[in-house]
């Protein structure tokens, strides 16, 4: 019969099928069973953490030894996903032990195989890449061979086959770039893509970007305010790239802010240690901020802002062209150029008489610039003259 005396923890841990590893505060292993042994090829004892993560690749913004840490100092559990072990990837979630009197003694790391999943996305972000890459030669021809009509090259179209014309344009147009951003979006992730800096002026830049979305604001008779500080050097950066990020962002003001509204944009430098937009600045930046009189972003749907395909509830009965992708396209490569893109929502106390309107998105890009990097594919970006 079985019973809580007779049951060792060892044994309990033993029979876990997912790797688990039990360390004290001075980080040696006083257990490892038999799965994180296997899949790290370390003994069940005798050694300390230092050898497990001098094995690991992390695969995202916090590692392992610095999660360990925070554990250790601070007691509350951390979750670290896709962690790469030789070949293998696994989520680890690492969690304390107390004492009787609930200090902390040590801790547990569980490691939870997730290579399948990851192979999956993989080959699902490949086949996105091939599909999409078919699909742009067709649209791009459509487009142009619609532009050639417009413009009389096969001879005067009458009202009726104007308009007809005019409508297939505009949606060829959207074609275009839904085609390009799914291939942005999977170059991204897959990782095979470049970043060619150049020294670009990034009040010029961004006086072209919104140059592009000029017809839009008329229509809407949007008040455009820009604020730049003076004298901004030119720093290395990847017009492509930050073409994108910039475009999105602009694109969501324009999108979401009603008509007669205001939108303000602002290019500062700042130094380490400053705050902006709520965060203190871990290294010098330029900082790019652009604030709208918009519908805002409801708080219980802020986390999910950046994530793949999503788009708050309160914007979808008033424009149904989204994708979901711009935002999450732009913070992928933020994160891979060490910038930071937040935002802050509402970001006007009062417009119009309304209370809660508007959102402040913040881009921060190292003073330094961007890193060069070699890749097989250039990311596309959209503009006026295309």
């Amino acid at each position: 019969m079985i019973s809580l005396e007779n049951i060792k923890i060892t044994d309990v841990l033993q029979s876990i099928p997912d790797g688990t590893v039990l360390f004290a505060l001075d980080r040696q292993v006083l257990f490892a069973n038999a799965a994180a042994s296997r899949l790290t090829g370390l003994p069940q004892e005798g050694f300390y953490l230092t050898e497990l993560t001098r094995l690991l690749q992390a695969k995202v913004s916090v590692n392992l030894e610095n999660a360990v840490e925070a554990v250790l100092r601070g007691g509350a559990p951390v979750h670290v996903i896709n962690v790469q072990v030789v070949s293998f990837f696994y989520e680890f979630f690492i969690t304390p032990c107390y004492d009787a009197t609930h200090n902390v003694i040590g801790g547990i790391i569980a490691m939870y195989d997730e290579t399948d999943h990851v192979e999956f996305d993989r080959r699902k972000t490949e086949f996105v890449s091939l599909a999409a890459h078919q699909l742009r030669t067709p649209s791009t021809s459509i487009k142009w061979f619609l532009e050639m009509l417009l413009a009389g090259d096969a001879g005067s179209l009458n009202e009726k086959q104007k308009e007809y014309a005019k409508e297939a344009y505009q949606n060829s147009q959207r074609m275009v770039i839904l085609v390009n951003m799914l291939l942005n979006v999977s170059r991204m992730e897959l990782g095979n893509f470049s970043i060619s800096p150049e020294p670009t002026d990034t009040i010029a830049f961004t006086r072209d970007v919104l140059e592009e979305f000029q017809l839009q604001i008329k229509e809407k008779e949007i008040q455009v305010n820009e604020q730049y500080a003076p004298n901004l050097r030119l720093i290395p950066l990847d017009p492509r790239l930050l073409r994108i990020i910039v475009q999105n962002i602009i694109s969501n003001a324009v999108k979401y802010t009603p008509e007669k509204g205001t939108i303000i944009v602002k290019i500062s430098s700042q130094q380490e240690g400053e705050t902006v937009g709520g965060r203190k600045l871990k290294i010098d930046s330029l900082v790019i901020s652009i604030t709208d009189t918009g519908y805002g972003i409801p708080s219980n749907q802020s986390d999910k802002i950046f994530t793949k395909l999503f788009r708050a509830d309160n914007v979808k009965d008033k424009d149904t062209d989204g994708i979901g992708l711009g935002l999450y396209l732009a913070k992928l490569i933020v994160d891979h150029i060490h910038g930071d893109l937040w935002f802050v929502s509402p970001a006007l106390s009062h417009v119009e008489g309304e209370l809660g309107k508007g959102t402040t998105f913040y881009l921060t890009i190292p003073s330094k610039g961007m890193g060069k990097k070699e890749g097989e594919k250039e990311l596309v970006a959209w503009s006026k003259n295309q």
